[in-house]
């Protein structure tokens, strides 16, 4: 950081970044004062809050008003002031305890998971599936419904599950379909795609069919990957004093609802940062330059990534919602590795 701070500036940013936190309200020197011990006056705290609002560490809403920290002064709080906590021993076996009460599917854990991180930050949770650069199979199997009627069932290796019916020409007994199961899942494992349309060429008809119609479903799954985002806790965010005007909620469910956030924001991310914290401007998009988005990659073996984390407005509670988004991603990262070993993707194709 280029611009050096006195101890007690420093202590000055930190308690008013802190107060307006917890209040919402500008912070004045003898408010300030009033809180903490600093062993100056009033005027001499006056004159910080001066040079940490030159310095844009600080503005003041209004003439004769207090301070309140600018998106700069919040940087540096997170980055330089704030103490780093985490999650109550007794939180986090609260929070483990509730996936196990849970169906031990994906979208279950990840609905919950969103659902943690509202309760626990009081903002909104965001968290998205499991995403793979190419989607593979991990396992597929046959079940006749009918005698020309075959529902489809298959696993990728990030956990998705997809179910689609096979319209066959002939009648065909459960017996032969789950032949075929037992001959083709060993040689399809964590194939993609393009690996397994390959292989329909030349198959025999009904091999070829069950190929082509795997490799259509890794198809779906990954383009119904890009635009799904599990959100919950609206109505905390709602709450707040920074959304009493109706536009700026409005703009929350645009952001929520138009995939802002996995078209644009979430493709330009290094999943190897661990916890980011971006708050307005840092966003880039305009429609969210209100808020800020602490969140975090989570994984799901070698190949796959998916993301979690805080929407909320500037004024949230860093502190809080950094460490709900570091024990999540734990969490949820932990869940996934019991679903499943990790693939050697070497050599595969």
């Amino acid at each position: 950081m280029s611009v050096q701070l006195t101890e007690r500036q420093r202590q000055i940013l930190r308690h008013v970044v802190e107060e307006y936190l917890r209040s919402g309200r500008a912070v004045g020197s003898k408010a300030l004062l009033e809180r903490v011990s600093l062993g100056v006056s009033p005027a001499t705290v006056r004159n910080d809050m001066s040079v940490l609002e030159a310095l844009d560490f600080l503005r003041q809403p209004h003439t004769s008003a207090g301070r309140v920290p600018t998106e700069h002064g919040l940087r540096f709080y997170v980055q330089y002031l704030m103490e780093e906590g985490e999650l109550t021993p007794e939180e986090q076996l609260t929070i483990r305890h509730q996936f196990r009460q849970v169906e031990q599917q994906v979208p279950s854990w990840l609905k919950l998971a969103a659902s943690v991180l509202a309760d626990t930050s009081g903002n909104v949770g965001l968290v998205t599936p499991p995403r793979a650069r190419v989607e593979r199979l991990r396992h597929f199997e046959l079940i006749s419904l009918r005698p020309r009627v075959v529902l489809l069932v298959l696993v990728t290796q990030s956990g998705a599950i997809h179910q689609s019916l096979l319209d066959l020409a002939e009648p065909l007994e459960q017996e032969r379909l789950s032949a075929l199961s037992r001959v083709l899942n060993p040689e399809l494992r964590w194939l993609d795609r393009q690996a397994i349309e390959r292989r329909a060429s030349g198959a025999e008809p009904l091999a070829a069919l069950v190929l082509r119609r795997i490799a259509e479903a890794l198809r779906f799954i990954e383009q119904q990957q890009r635009s799904e985002l599990y959100a919950e806790g609206l109505e905390y965010v709602v709450r707040q004093p920074e959304f009493a005007q109706a536009q700026l909620a409005h703009v929350l469910l645009e952001v929520l609802r138009g995939g802002m956030l996995l078209t644009w924001l979430l493709p330009r991310l290094d999943p190897s940062e661990g916890v980011r914290v971006l708050i307005g401007s840092d966003l880039a998009l305009r429609e969210l330059r209100p808020f800020s988005l602490v969140l975090s990659s989570y994984r799901s073996g070698a190949d796959v990534t998916g993301w979690l984390g805080v929407l909320g407005p500037q004024r949230m509670a860093y502190a809080r919602a950094i460490a709900a988004v570091r024990f999540l991603s734990s969490v949820i990262s932990e869940l996934m590795g019991e679903l499943s070993g990790e693939p050697e993707w070497e050599g595969v194709r």
